[in-house]
């Protein structure tokens, strides 16, 4: 019927279409049973046709209008091993409920990403189309993946639909289009049948063990689902405020159901970041962290993202590179797709000096998450660490194409500035950094660096001072009163701060050994020893 789209297709034609002449079937009953059950999905009535018009005694006909982004391909036989999930528009549904489509999409995205034969292009990237009127066959391209998933997400009353497409970005057509609908307390199954259907018509050949991934329920209470959502909403903006409402969704999550393993990992997420982005001293953050991570995998040892907090922590917290690499090693054999595992594995290589495999994971996972500024961040971060200068500042450059006011793409670029010692040349980059960061310490402990190694003494007295008067209300790492000191070459200073420093775990004492920024301390003897403390292998 769509194939002729507004024409009459007679029973008899349909009969043929579908049955060779030799099949004994009651053919009528089955028939007026299959659009019964058509109309029923569409909503549709045979008294009122919007969609499947029945002209007695002769067949049927499709009276609604087709876009021609929706018409059906011929069968495809050969796999896509290439595909993007685009943010589910939330259609219908109150606008703060809008982390529901957000968690049904990303459920999606984690789902496939459990097929080791298949690129799911990562969730920051496919949520850059988000409130966009999307056109799958160009985001398809841009994204340079074979098919795309387009869908719609309502509700009514207790009643969650969902509407969903693959499209093929060769053709721009349909390859596939269905609709489920569940009573909103059983949106597992939901999530569940819109990821086999999906998988099933990407033609792929699964394993048992693929099978059972994508399909695994980590709980069947539907509320504590729903705050973990809304969990991850908020910790996907990545900034304090929605990190500590993250925190809070998440423990919510554990009061309805206290062995949800996913919600533990969110929670160890969630302090991770706390201590990433200098919110909380590490001291505070990093044991809360290991806590629900443990917790997690007490639940579930194959949570990918618990053993990337783990990897995370016992690096640059616990000083024990060892079962770091176990971590993220155990990450990436449960989880390939997890791209946060390749951000921090890239990190993890870096400090050890394998700068060549570093770069390598950190240009997969740029591959895997092309428009993500977080993951162009990584790789510039990277080619700073490897003292690939002018590569870092470029990469820097194409970080800030994809956002302007990505505030940290700024400090690669000005410590590759610096560390080349083209100190007017970073000016430009750290008040941008400065200004978009609200003044962060890392900020201004690298514009203080900036004004010492050019001979502008007071003004880099005057960026230690205000680094003062800030940690009396609020964490300040005592790295940046060394880095500063360290520009100032006041050596003595310099060590004493850093010594504040590992005492505090501070994480980025993992790069200590790397960095060129603190080249003025490295021919004393304090700086080994106190890389030996840190305990960074050789």
């Amino acid at each position: 019927m769509l194939e002729r789209n507004g024409e009459v297709v007679t029973r008899e034609e349909l009969r043929t279409k579908l049955w060779p002449s030799d099949t004994f079937v009651d053919f009528d009953h089955g028939l007026n049973a299959a659009v019964n059950k058509l109309r029923t999905a569409l909503g549709d009535s045979a008294d009122s046709s919007r969609y499947v018009e029945t002209l007695l005694g002769r067949g049927y006909r499709f009276v609604a209008p087709i876009l021609p982004s929706l018409r059906v391909s011929p069968r495809h036989h050969e796999p896509i091993e290439s595909v993007a999930v685009l943010p589910f528009s939330n259609g219908g549904i109150d606008a703060d409920a809008e982390y529901f489509s957000d968690g049904i999409t990303e459920g999606v995205i984690n789902s496939l990403s459990q097929i080791l034969n298949l690129r799911v292009i990562a969730r920051s990237t496919a949520f850059r189309y988000r409130h966009t009127e999307i056109d799958p066959q160009k985001a398809g391209s841009d994204l340079h993946v074979r098919a795309v998933v387009v869908g719609k997400l309502l509700q009514r009353g207790n009643t969650v639909i969902v509407q969903a497409e693959l499209v093929d970005v060769a053709t721009g057509s349909q390859l596939w289009g269905g609709q489920f609908k569940r009573k909103a307390e059983d949106v597992f199954a939901l999530q569940d049948d819109l990821s086999k259907e999906i998988s099933e018509k990407l033609r792929l050949r699964l394993t048992d063990d693929e099978v059972q991934r994508i399909t695994k329920r980590q709980t069947e209470d539907a509320e504590a689902y729903r705050l973990y959502l809304k969990g991850r909403y908020h910790w996907n903006r990545r900034n304090p405020e929605g990190i500590w409402k993250a925190i809070e969704y998440f423990r919510r999550a554990l009061e309805n159901d206290s062995a949800y393993a996913p919600a533990y990992g969110g929670l160890a997420d969630a302090y991770v970041y706390l201590s990433f982005l200098n919110v909380t001293p590490p001291r505070e953050a990093m044991p809360k962290a290991k806590s629900a991570a443990a917790k997690a995998l007490e639940m579930d040892d194959q949570l990918a993202e618990a053993h990337v907090s783990l990897g995370y922590a016992s690096f640059s917290y616990d000083g024990d590179w060892l079962a770091a690499g176990r971590y993220f090693e155990q990450a990436l054999a449960m989880n390939p797709g997890y791209s946060r595992t390749h951000t921090f594995y890239a990190f993890y290589l870096s400090s050890l000096g394998r700068h060549e495999q570093a770069l390598e994971v950190a240009r997969f996972a740029l591959d895997q998450d092309p428009a993500s500024p977080a993951v162009s961040h990584s790789l510039a971060v990277q080619l700073y660490l490897a003292r690939q200068f002018d590569q870092a500042i470029e990469q820097a450059n194409q970080t800030l194409e994809l956002d302007a006011n990505f505030a940290i793409a700024y400090a690669p670029m000005a410590e590759a500035y610096l560390s080349k010692g083209m100190y007017r040349e970073a000016l430009p980059a750290l008040e941008k950094y400065v200004a978009l960061s609200r003044r962060s310490a890392a900020s201004l402990g690298l514009l203080g660096y900036s004004h010492a190694r050019s001979g502008e003494r007071s003004e880099a007295l005057r960026i230690i001072e205000q680094l003062r008067e800030t940690s009396k209300h609020s964490f300040i790492p005592a790295f940046f009163f060394a880095l500063v000191y360290a520009g100032l070459e006041e050596k003595d200073r310099a060590f004493a701060w850093l010594e504040t420093a590992h005492q505090e775990r501070f994480n980025r004492l993992a790069y200590l050994k790397l960095e060129a920024l603190w080249d003025p301390l490295r021919s004393d003897s304090r700086f080994a020893d106190l890389l030996r403390r840190i305990g960074i292998p050789q």
